[in-house]
Protein backbone atom coordinates (compact mmCIF):
# COMPACT_ATOMS: atom_id res chain seq x y z
CA UNK A 1 0.00 0.00 0.00
CA UNK A 2 1.37 3.26 -1.06
CA UNK A 3 1.40 6.42 0.99
CA UNK A 4 -1.14 8.15 -0.97
CA UNK A 5 -3.46 4.60 -0.48
CA UNK A 6 -3.63 5.57 3.34
CA UNK A 7 -6.75 6.82 5.12
CA UNK A 8 -5.33 9.63 7.03
CA UNK A 9 -3.34 10.36 3.53
CA UNK A 10 -6.10 10.04 0.84
CA UNK A 11 -8.77 12.46 2.77
CA UNK A 12 -6.45 14.83 4.87
CA UNK A 13 -7.90 17.40 2.85
CA UNK A 14 -11.37 17.40 4.21
CA UNK A 15 -9.79 16.75 7.95
CA UNK A 16 -8.68 19.72 10.64
CA UNK A 17 -4.89 19.57 10.25
CA UNK A 18 -4.33 19.79 14.08
CA UNK A 19 -6.50 16.81 14.86
CA UNK A 20 -4.81 15.20 11.86
CA UNK A 21 -1.55 15.44 13.39
CA UNK A 22 -2.78 13.82 17.15
CA UNK A 23 -3.76 10.73 15.21
CA UNK A 24 -0.76 10.65 13.56
CA UNK A 25 1.16 10.49 16.66
CA UNK A 26 -1.03 7.15 18.12
CA UNK A 27 1.35 5.48 15.55
CA UNK A 28 3.16 3.27 18.21
CA UNK A 29 0.74 4.14 21.23
CA UNK A 30 0.36 1.36 23.66
CA UNK A 31 -3.22 2.50 23.62
CA UNK A 32 -4.32 3.57 20.05
CA UNK A 33 -1.80 1.77 17.98
CA UNK A 34 -4.77 -0.02 16.34
CA UNK A 35 -7.01 2.55 16.29
CA UNK A 36 -4.66 4.72 14.01
CA UNK A 37 -4.14 1.12 11.74
CA UNK A 38 -7.38 1.25 11.39
CA UNK A 39 -7.79 4.41 9.64
CA UNK A 40 -5.06 4.14 8.01
CA UNK A 41 -5.91 1.39 6.26
CA UNK A 42 -9.32 2.33 5.24
CA UNK A 43 -9.73 2.76 1.31
CA UNK A 44 -13.63 4.20 1.24
CA UNK A 45 -14.88 7.53 2.82
CA UNK A 46 -17.69 5.54 3.81
CA UNK A 47 -15.21 3.29 6.17
CA UNK A 48 -12.97 6.03 7.03
CA UNK A 49 -15.90 8.24 8.59
CA UNK A 50 -16.91 5.28 10.45
CA UNK A 51 -13.38 4.65 11.86
CA UNK A 52 -12.58 8.67 12.13
CA UNK A 53 -15.69 9.07 14.75
CA UNK A 54 -14.05 6.89 16.59
CA UNK A 55 -10.95 8.40 16.57
CA UNK A 56 -12.81 11.57 18.01
CA UNK A 57 -14.50 9.98 20.64
CA UNK A 58 -10.76 8.64 21.75
CA UNK A 59 -9.24 12.00 21.41
CA UNK A 60 -11.77 13.69 23.23
CA UNK A 61 -11.56 10.59 26.34
CA UNK A 62 -7.77 11.22 26.31
CA UNK A 63 -7.98 14.65 26.48
CA UNK A 64 -10.09 14.33 29.60
CA UNK A 65 -7.34 12.12 31.17
CA UNK A 66 -9.22 8.17 30.24
CA UNK A 67 -7.10 5.43 29.81
CA UNK A 68 -8.63 3.69 26.50
CA UNK A 69 -9.27 0.08 25.32
CA UNK A 70 -10.06 -0.22 21.93
CA UNK A 71 -12.12 -3.10 20.30
CA UNK A 72 -12.95 -5.01 23.97
CA UNK A 73 -14.39 -8.59 23.32
CA UNK A 74 -18.17 -9.21 24.63
CA UNK A 75 -19.17 -12.43 26.41
CA UNK A 76 -21.79 -12.57 23.59
CA UNK A 77 -18.99 -12.24 20.45
CA UNK A 78 -19.23 -9.01 19.53
CA UNK A 79 -17.02 -5.69 20.88
CA UNK A 80 -17.19 -2.59 22.30
CA UNK A 81 -16.08 -0.06 20.93
CA UNK A 82 -14.25 1.78 23.39
CA UNK A 83 -13.37 1.26 27.43
CA UNK A 84 -12.58 4.66 28.89
CA UNK A 85 -11.34 4.25 32.73
CA UNK A 86 -10.00 7.09 34.90
CA UNK A 87 -9.89 6.98 38.52
CA UNK A 88 -11.21 3.49 38.72
CA UNK A 89 -14.73 4.36 37.00
CA UNK A 90 -15.47 2.34 33.20
CA UNK A 91 -17.53 3.40 30.33
CA UNK A 92 -18.04 1.09 27.77
CA UNK A 93 -18.58 3.57 24.42
CA UNK A 94 -20.55 2.49 21.68
CA UNK A 95 -19.95 4.81 19.02
CA UNK A 96 -22.57 4.92 15.35
CA UNK A 97 -22.46 7.26 12.35
CA UNK A 98 -25.16 8.28 10.91
CA UNK A 99 -24.32 8.25 7.56
CA UNK A 100 -24.86 11.65 5.10
CA UNK A 101 -24.44 12.96 1.91
CA UNK A 102 -20.83 15.18 2.72
CA UNK A 103 -20.14 16.94 6.56
CA UNK A 104 -21.27 20.01 6.68
CA UNK A 105 -18.44 22.08 8.02
CA UNK A 106 -20.61 25.00 9.28
CA UNK A 107 -24.18 25.43 9.59
CA UNK A 108 -26.83 26.68 7.02
CA UNK A 109 -28.00 30.10 8.16
CA UNK A 110 -31.59 31.07 8.14
CA UNK A 111 -32.17 34.11 5.94
CA UNK A 112 -32.63 37.38 8.19
CA UNK A 113 -35.48 38.01 5.72
CA UNK A 114 -36.96 34.87 7.68
CA UNK A 115 -36.63 36.00 11.08
CA UNK A 116 -39.68 37.80 11.59
CA UNK A 117 -41.48 34.33 11.83
CA UNK A 118 -39.67 34.07 15.49
CA UNK A 119 -41.78 36.94 16.28
CA UNK A 120 -45.37 34.95 16.10
CA UNK A 121 -46.45 34.28 19.25
CA UNK A 122 -47.01 30.26 19.24
CA UNK A 123 -45.13 27.39 21.45
CA UNK A 124 -43.93 25.73 18.24
CA UNK A 125 -40.47 24.89 17.17
CA UNK A 126 -41.06 25.25 13.57
CA UNK A 127 -39.06 23.72 10.25
CA UNK A 128 -38.42 26.43 7.36
CA UNK A 129 -37.35 25.13 3.51
CA UNK A 130 -37.20 27.38 1.14
CA UNK A 131 -35.27 28.77 -2.11
CA UNK A 132 -32.20 30.15 -1.79
CA UNK A 133 -32.28 32.08 -5.01
CA UNK A 134 -35.88 33.74 -4.16
CA UNK A 135 -36.59 36.97 -5.24
CA UNK A 136 -37.65 39.66 -2.65
CA UNK A 137 -41.17 39.24 -3.52
CA UNK A 138 -41.53 35.37 -4.05
CA UNK A 139 -39.59 35.71 -0.62
CA UNK A 140 -42.41 38.05 0.59
CA UNK A 141 -44.72 35.42 -0.51
CA UNK A 142 -43.10 32.49 1.02
CA UNK A 143 -43.07 34.39 4.61
CA UNK A 144 -46.72 35.66 4.52
CA UNK A 145 -47.94 32.04 3.76
CA UNK A 146 -45.66 30.67 6.12
CA UNK A 147 -46.79 33.23 8.98
CA UNK A 148 -50.53 32.55 7.97
CA UNK A 149 -50.13 29.21 8.48
CA UNK A 150 -48.35 28.79 11.55
CA UNK A 151 -50.53 31.06 13.00
CA UNK A 152 -53.32 28.02 13.15
CA UNK A 153 -51.34 24.71 12.66
CA UNK A 154 -50.94 22.14 14.81
CA UNK A 155 -48.47 19.36 15.95
CA UNK A 156 -47.09 18.06 13.30
CA UNK A 157 -49.10 19.89 10.56
CA UNK A 158 -47.37 20.72 7.08
CA UNK A 159 -47.64 23.02 4.78
CA UNK A 160 -45.86 23.57 1.14
CA UNK A 161 -46.07 27.18 0.28
CA UNK A 162 -46.22 27.61 -3.94
CA UNK A 163 -45.83 31.03 -5.91
CA UNK A 164 -48.43 32.09 -8.79
CA UNK A 165 -47.33 29.40 -11.23
CA UNK A 166 -48.04 26.48 -9.13
CA UNK A 167 -44.37 26.21 -8.14
CA UNK A 168 -42.86 25.12 -4.88
CA UNK A 169 -40.83 27.85 -3.54
CA UNK A 170 -40.98 25.99 0.43
CA UNK A 171 -42.72 24.59 2.88
CA UNK A 172 -43.04 24.78 6.77
CA UNK A 173 -43.37 22.17 9.09
CA UNK A 174 -44.68 22.22 13.35
CA UNK A 175 -41.87 20.07 14.87
CA UNK A 176 -42.25 20.29 18.39
CA UNK A 177 -43.69 22.73 21.33
CA UNK A 178 -41.43 25.21 21.98
CA UNK A 179 -41.69 26.25 25.95
CA UNK A 180 -40.44 30.15 25.09
CA UNK A 181 -44.15 30.35 23.79
CA UNK A 182 -42.92 32.01 20.36
CA UNK A 183 -41.72 30.27 17.22
CA UNK A 184 -38.38 29.17 16.98
CA UNK A 185 -36.93 28.10 13.67
CA UNK A 186 -34.70 25.44 12.80
CA UNK A 187 -33.82 24.52 9.11
CA UNK A 188 -35.05 22.07 6.85
CA UNK A 189 -33.50 20.26 3.71
CA UNK A 190 -34.05 22.67 0.34
CA UNK A 191 -35.61 19.45 -1.14
CA UNK A 192 -38.30 18.66 1.56
CA UNK A 193 -38.53 17.31 5.04
CA UNK A 194 -36.60 14.52 6.48
CA UNK A 195 -36.68 12.61 9.45
CA UNK A 196 -34.17 10.84 10.22
CA UNK A 197 -34.97 9.30 13.84
CA UNK A 198 -36.20 5.78 12.39
CA UNK A 199 -32.80 5.46 10.96
CA UNK A 200 -30.76 6.79 14.46
CA UNK A 201 -33.62 4.22 16.49
CA UNK A 202 -31.59 1.67 14.13
CA UNK A 203 -28.29 2.27 14.89
CA UNK A 204 -29.33 2.44 18.77
CA UNK A 205 -30.99 -1.20 18.33
CA UNK A 206 -27.13 -2.57 16.95
CA UNK A 207 -25.54 -0.18 19.65
CA UNK A 208 -27.59 -1.97 22.48
CA UNK A 209 -26.47 -5.75 21.14
CA UNK A 210 -22.84 -4.60 21.59
CA UNK A 211 -23.26 -3.83 25.69
CA UNK A 212 -21.00 -5.36 28.11
CA UNK A 213 -23.72 -6.99 30.40
CA UNK A 214 -23.88 -5.83 33.83
CA UNK A 215 -21.31 -2.71 33.21
CA UNK A 216 -22.26 1.26 31.78
CA UNK A 217 -22.61 1.65 28.45
CA UNK A 218 -22.53 4.64 26.67
CA UNK A 219 -23.92 4.84 22.75
CA UNK A 220 -22.50 7.87 21.15
CA UNK A 221 -24.40 8.56 17.96
CA UNK A 222 -22.86 11.36 15.28
CA UNK A 223 -24.32 12.81 12.57
CA UNK A 224 -23.20 15.29 9.78
CA UNK A 225 -24.84 18.05 10.82
CA UNK A 226 -25.45 19.94 13.76
CA UNK A 227 -29.17 19.72 13.94
CA UNK A 228 -28.74 15.94 14.24
CA UNK A 229 -29.07 16.49 18.06
CA UNK A 230 -32.92 17.30 17.59
CA UNK A 231 -33.19 13.92 15.92
CA UNK A 232 -31.11 11.92 18.49
CA UNK A 233 -33.59 13.51 20.96
CA UNK A 234 -36.66 12.28 19.09
CA UNK A 235 -35.15 8.61 18.56
CA UNK A 236 -34.23 8.59 21.95
CA UNK A 237 -37.76 9.94 23.78
CA UNK A 238 -40.04 9.52 20.91
CA UNK A 239 -41.68 11.83 18.38
CA UNK A 240 -43.84 14.64 19.74
CA UNK A 241 -47.43 14.21 19.50
CA UNK A 242 -50.86 15.74 20.85
CA UNK A 243 -51.64 13.49 23.99
CA UNK A 244 -55.37 12.66 24.30
CA UNK A 245 -55.50 10.69 27.13
CA UNK A 246 -53.65 13.56 29.30
CA UNK A 247 -55.25 16.32 31.08
CA UNK A 248 -53.54 20.03 29.41
CA UNK A 249 -51.97 22.18 31.27
CA UNK A 250 -53.95 24.82 32.88
CA UNK A 251 -54.50 27.30 30.09
CA UNK A 252 -53.92 24.97 27.12
CA UNK A 253 -56.98 22.80 25.35
CA UNK A 254 -54.35 20.20 24.20
CA UNK A 255 -51.42 17.95 25.74
CA UNK A 256 -47.88 17.10 24.20
CA UNK A 257 -46.29 14.38 24.87
CA UNK A 258 -43.99 11.70 23.28
CA UNK A 259 -45.24 9.10 21.35
CA UNK A 260 -44.52 5.44 21.76
CA UNK A 261 -41.82 5.10 19.03
CA UNK A 262 -38.76 6.37 21.23
CA UNK A 263 -36.06 3.74 21.69
CA UNK A 264 -36.27 4.16 26.07
CA UNK A 265 -40.21 4.32 25.38
CA UNK A 266 -41.58 2.39 28.51
CA UNK A 267 -39.54 -0.77 29.43
CA UNK A 268 -38.08 -1.28 26.06
CA UNK A 269 -33.76 -1.32 25.97
CA UNK A 270 -33.75 -0.99 29.90
CA UNK A 271 -30.48 -2.09 29.38
CA UNK A 272 -29.45 1.42 27.88
CA UNK A 273 -29.76 4.34 30.79
CA UNK A 274 -27.67 6.61 28.95
CA UNK A 275 -26.91 7.85 25.47
CA UNK A 276 -25.28 10.78 23.26
CA UNK A 277 -25.00 12.79 20.35
CA UNK A 278 -21.64 15.08 18.95
CA UNK A 279 -21.10 16.73 15.16
CA UNK A 280 -18.86 14.32 13.09
CA UNK A 281 -17.46 18.12 11.57
CA UNK A 282 -14.31 17.13 10.31
CA UNK A 283 -13.07 20.56 9.50
CA UNK A 284 -13.35 21.35 13.03
CA UNK A 285 -11.04 20.78 16.21
CA UNK A 286 -13.23 20.89 19.23
CA UNK A 287 -15.70 18.17 20.37
CA UNK A 288 -19.41 19.15 20.56
CA UNK A 289 -22.06 17.07 21.98
CA UNK A 290 -24.46 16.42 24.22
CA UNK A 291 -26.15 13.59 26.56
CA UNK A 292 -29.33 12.34 27.47
CA UNK A 293 -30.27 9.95 30.66
CA UNK A 294 -32.80 8.21 30.83
CA UNK A 295 -35.50 8.95 32.96
CA UNK A 296 -34.91 7.07 36.29
CA UNK A 297 -31.58 6.69 35.24
CA UNK A 298 -29.91 3.65 37.60
CA UNK A 299 -26.19 4.03 36.97
CA UNK A 300 -23.47 5.55 39.54
CA UNK A 301 -23.30 8.93 40.35
CA UNK A 302 -19.66 8.67 39.28
CA UNK A 303 -20.13 6.94 35.66
CA UNK A 304 -22.86 9.71 35.15
CA UNK A 305 -20.30 12.87 35.98
CA UNK A 306 -17.50 10.54 34.09
CA UNK A 307 -19.27 10.65 30.84
CA UNK A 308 -21.00 14.30 31.58
CA UNK A 309 -17.25 15.45 31.79
CA UNK A 310 -15.77 13.89 28.46
CA UNK A 311 -18.72 14.16 26.18
CA UNK A 312 -21.33 17.26 27.02
CA UNK A 313 -21.12 20.76 26.24
CA UNK A 314 -24.10 21.49 28.12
Amino acid sequence: MTPSDLGLDKFAHDLNPAVVGMIRAWQGDAELDTLYHRLQARKKRRGFLDSFAEALVALQARKQGCSISVEVPTPAGKSCDLLLERNGVKLYVHVKRLAGSQPRTQRLKISSRLRILECIQKPWIVKIRWNEDLSDELMQVYVTAAAAFIETARLGDLHVVRDADGNEIGGVKIMAPNDERRVSLVIGLPTGFVDNSPRVVRLLQRAQKQFMPKEANLILVCTPNADGANEVNSALLGSHVERWDERPPKGKRVAHGRGDDGFWQTNHMAESQMAGWFWLAPMHGEYQGKLWLREGCGLPKEVVELAQDIFSNE
